[in-house]
């Protein structure tokens, strides 16, 4: 008799840890990108690794020695595009990411296919150790 009772109850558990295990949806809100002028923008090496929060559960980190380049400027930054690979961050889809820097501070990422910007997870102060590089 109680395990008859303890199946709706076990029934229900399991749904829930069913659910819960669904990601969610990357924040994200429009924003407006200013493309720089037809000239080579400066570019960033990344000199330590750094990890950086993208939602609940999901992390990236930006890699030593990696390059980007400055492509344009947002209200919330500068906006940097990896240069020789493809940058993603992921919740419930995966996007392409650029990086959205206030000086050394990485304040989120600029989603291109969305022309989106998506704010690093509670206003997390991720420090990037770069180097800034003129063409």
């Amino acid at each position: 008799m109680k395990a008859r009772l303890m199946l709706p109850l076990l029934v229900l558990a399991l749904g829930g840890l069913g659910l819960g295990g669904c990601a969610p949806e990357v924040v994200r809100r429009p924003t407006q990108l200013t493309p720089l002028p037809d000239q080579p923008g400066r570019t960033i090496e990344i000199v330590e690794n750094a990890s950086i929060r993208v939602g609940p559960g999901y992390q990236r980190v930006i890699g030593r020695g990696s390059i980007w380049t400055r492509v344009g400027r947002s209200a919330e930054g500068e906006v940097f595009k990896p240069v020789d690979r493809v940058f993603t961050v992921e919740g419930a889809h995966i996007h392409e990411a650029y990086l959205v820097l206030d000086g050394d501070r990485v304040v989120g990422f600029y989603l291109p296919v969305e022309r989106a910007f998506s704010p690093v997870p509670g206003g997390a102060e991720t420090r990037l150790s770069m180097r800034r590089r003129q063409p």
